[in-house]
């Protein structure tokens, strides 16, 4: 038995030695689970995913198999997906910078709002006296207009041209006030998203986040769809839902989560998508495996199978 092994190990060095001195060596297997090393692949099995090897029968490169059109379909899919990604992030990117140089603290924010809301409230004091003002007017020309109709006399063109304008001016002042209300209520959402983003900001690892980093993807997309009254529920059930996945969100805003990206063959790397396209919205999780041998079986794993067909089955 050990001369046996002896033997076979002794041929095995005779193969690689000559082979790796005669160039580069591959490894493929083949549908029935034979393995195959040469220095040259035959046509026949040039669609088959192949392993370089150095001298010492280590794996150097991988060279995928070729794709199904279901596969090219699904890629194209996920390179489109990650165009709509860093677009997402620049954007936000840009935004969150623009948010930190304005403020240094949410009491900066607080400050600003407070001042906004001081002259927003003041504009309404003078739109509501002028409103009263316009008011008084305005019934002063319709009691002109009732005594003329109690004498049984005509209302005089003058006196209708004078309600007219009086109604236009005093219905006029009534819209400005509701646009200064509504200009409050914005400006009370606006400090609250402000004041959100500015936690979730600085509360970030100071790792920068990148969309194409250097990993790869597996070809299962997990997709939900939702309308708008159930998304904003969904969208923290696919969060929650990835973290209980042991990922660790790195970044993080209203429409993108990102984890970290896989170093090692067995981690992953996970990200959320909230696309909205008129009534409806698509949330999208991609998963990423690192750039290795490892990292190609792990994206092909059942595990990974089994993580996509859990997260669709959160809007049951």
């Amino acid at each position: 038995m050990k001369k046996n092994s002896i033997l076979i190990l002794s041929i095995l060095f005779f193969i690689f030695s000559n082979l790796a001195n005669a160039g580069k060596l591959y490894k493929w297997v083949d549908e029935n689970g034979k393995i195959s090393f040469s220095d040259k692949v035959p046509p026949e099995e040039s669609k088959r995913e192949r392993e370089e090897l150095n001298e010492e029968g280590r794996t150097v490169a991988v060279q995928d198999a070729a794709k199904t059109p279901e596969e090219i379909r699904q890629l194209k899919k996920i390179n489109n997906l990650q165009k709509t990604q860093n677009e997402l992030l620049q954007r936000q990117l840009a935004e969150d910078a623009a948010l930190l140089k304005t403020f240094r603290t949410e009491e900066d924010i607080d400050t600003l709002a407070k001042s906004k809301l001081e002259m927003i409230n003041s504009h309404i004091s003078i739109a509501n006296n002028q409103s009263k003002t316009l008011r008084k007017q305005l019934i002063i020309h319709q009691k002109a207009a009732a005594n003329f109709e109690r004498a049984g006399k005509a209302i005089p063109d003058k006196s209708l041209a004078n309600i007219k304008l009086a109604e236009e001016q005093f219905h006029k002042k009534q819209q400005e006030i509701a646009e200064f209300e509504s200009q409050k209520v914005q400006l009370s959402q606006q400090l609250s998203n402000d004041k959100k983003r500015f936690n979730t900001v600085t509360k970030q690892t100071g790792e920068k986040p990148k969309i194409h980093d250097g990993s790869i993807p597996s070809l299962s997309l997990g997709e939900l769809t939702c309308h708008q009254k159930s998304c904003d529920f969904l969208w923290e059930s696919a969060i929650t839902f990835i973290t209980q996945s042991d990922g660790k969100i790195i970044y993080r805003s209203d429409n993108l989560i990102l984890t970290k990206p896989p170093k090692l063959s067995k981690e992953i790397g996970l990200s959320l998508t909230k696309i909205s396209q008129e009534q409806q919205t698509n949330i999208i999780l991609d998963i990423r495996c690192a750039d290795s041998k490892g990292g190609k079986e792990t994206c092909r794993s059942p595990l990974t199978t089994q993580l996509v067909e859990s997260f669709n089955q959160l809007a049951d």
